[in-house]
């Protein structure tokens, strides 16, 4: 069991790692016009998930377990037979005042059968087997309303991060175009400060507006980065390609 888990982590860990790759190589334009699928296919999606095919084991068990409970009655009931078949061989011995003694041997090939039904019916397990039945069937029904309880709330999940991942998105292609504004006026300013129109200081001004830009559109990408992983997780979909 500790090997099957040590293997899943390592396959989550390369997915999100190829993920993680794949996000940091798109481009400001690739990110900026990136289209998320609909919601409706993202729900379809997460029934692949690991769990869902857990309550189905579940469901299958619970199912076979009401069957059995159902044919429970067949066990006061019981078959027997035996069955025999051998030689029977009888030896005798005769003797009087004219005969002398002699031996005789008779024998025959003989089968003996028996079959027999008996019944032992404990009244306490007779009476309680229509209560044991609806208890398995309330298992079955609770396994059934659980597996309904986790898809409203994976929805929900992924609806938070469906409407997460669209708001960074529009952060991120504001932010992109102040990182353009930004790196236009600092080359400006630059060229403005390598022909004696501004000073220092008001070129190092640009420059710390133009990494607060960078930095702001870095960590807006970094959000989306997170809730684009969270998104493929929680709905088994590829969205970075």
């Amino acid at each position: 069991m500790k090997h099957i888990l040590i293997v899943l982590l390592l396959i989550a860990f390369s997915f999100i790692s190829n993920a993680q790759e794949s996000f940091t190589a798109m481009t400001p334009e690739e990110l900026t016009n990136m289209q998320l699928p609909p919601l409706d296919v993202l729900f379809e999606n997460a029934n692949n998930s690991a769990a869902v095919d857990f309550y189905r084991v579940r469901m299958e068990e619970e199912a076979s377990l009401l069957k059995t409970e159902k044919r429970s009655w067949l066990k006061y009931f019981r078959a027997q037979s035996t069955f025999q078949y051998g030689l029977m061989g009888i030896n005798s011995s005769f003797s009087d005042n004219d005969t002398p003694l002699f031996y005789q041997y008779s024998g025959a090939r003989q089968a003996w059968y028996n079959v027999g039904v008996s019944v032992a019916i404990p009244f306490d397990d007779f009476f309680d087997r229509k209560n044991r039945i609806k208890r398995q069937q309330l298992k079955t029904k609770a396994t059934e309303v659980e597996i309904e309880k986790w898809h409203d709330e994976q929805k929900l999940r992924i609806i938070e991060m469906y409407t997460k991942a669209q708001k960074e998105l529009a952060v991120l292609k504001i932010k992109a175009e102040s990182v353009t504004m930004a790196n236009a006026q600092y080359q400006a300013a630059e060229q403005d400060f390598l022909n004696g129109k501004i000073e220092i200081d008001e070129l190092n001004q640009r420059k710390s507006i133009e990494s607060d830009a960078l930095e702001t559109y870095e960590n807006t990408k970094a959000e989306l980065n997170k809730a684009l992983l969270q998104l493929e997780i929680l709905s088994k979909t590829k969205i970075i390609k």
